[in-house]
């Protein structure tokens, strides 16, 4: 397999079409470079891909006929690389300054931000509002959308993290924090998250003390109901990559949909 690397000829391999290989060599797959922020565990070790990103990633690669490298960095790191023109990136929020500086895709991917608290210390929330006086746990250089970024310090403070949701939940339950953020593919419930956070944690909670014995609760409604992952590139550097990326996302979105009108009907 050819890697190709992060600056000027990757943007050739992805617009690349097809190569014409030798008649007895397999045909050669672009590589391509793509900047993600990291996950981690709680010894600040990186974690395996959710499947649910996985998924997505190859569709579209498969699509292009490329494979994806994924390239994992702190988020404001990643960030920074793409503001700089360095390469591809995928999950960072669209905000009015990157979207002067990037060009994003179509929606790739949804998610919900979901909050958490303690069993025994919900409070009602339906607005940014309600957060006032409270802290909140969240990922380090990680932007929550514009409304959230301004709110930052005035409104309710934040606790910044490294990207591991061991750690943030298990501040959450220390009571260092009032309330964690967390991204979740759309469709699941609040309900699904509970049980997910439960067993997930369930491992981390004897370390913990009699501090977890109050367990989680996922207010029922989001803080975000639809933040779309994007692809995005800086404009100086899209030759044509990012319409590429679209057209293969709605093909995508077509076979889909195909799919379920051909489902019978329960």
């Amino acid at each position: 397999m050819t890697r190709l690397p992060m600056t000027g000829i990757f943007l050739a391999a992805v617009l690349y079409s097809g190569v014409q290989a030798h008649a007895a060599a397999p045909p050669v797959v672009p590589v391509v470079p793509l900047l993600i922020g990291d996950t981690l565990d709680e010894q600040g070790k990186p974690r395996p891909m959710p499947a649910v990103k996985r998924k997505v990633l190859d569709a579209v690669a498969q699509e292009l006929g490329v494979t994806f490298e994924p390239r994992t960095y702190p988020w404001a790191r990643a960030e920074r690389y793409a503001l700089d023109g360095v390469g591809l990136v995928f999950g960072l929020p669209k905000t009015a300054d990157r979207l002067r500086a990037l060009h994003y895709s179509d929606t790739a991917s949804h998610n919900s931000l979901w909050l958490v608290t303690r069993s025994d210390a919900t409070f009602p929330f339906s607005r940014l509002e309600d957060l006032r006086g409270k802290t909140v746990g969240t990922v380090r250089g990680y932007s929550y959308g514009e409304d959230f970024d301004k709110a930052r310090g005035t409104l309710f403070r934040t606790d910044e993290d490294i990207s591991s949701r061991g750690t943030r939940l298990t501040r959450l339950m220390l009571k260092r924090v009032d309330v964690v953020l967390l991204f979740q593919p759309d469709g699941l419930t609040a309900k699904d998250l509970e049980d997910d956070l439960r067993t997930f944690m369930a491992p981390r909670l004897p370390a913990i003390g009699t501090a977890a014995n109050a367990g989680f609760s996922v207010l029922p409604k989001p803080l975000t109901t639809d933040s779309g992952q994007f692809f995005a590139i800086a404009r100086s550097k899209d030759d044509g990559i990012i319409d590429r990326i679209n057209a293969a996302l709605a093909r995508i979105r077509k076979r889909e949909e195909d799919a379920r009108r051909q489902r019978p009907p329960n």
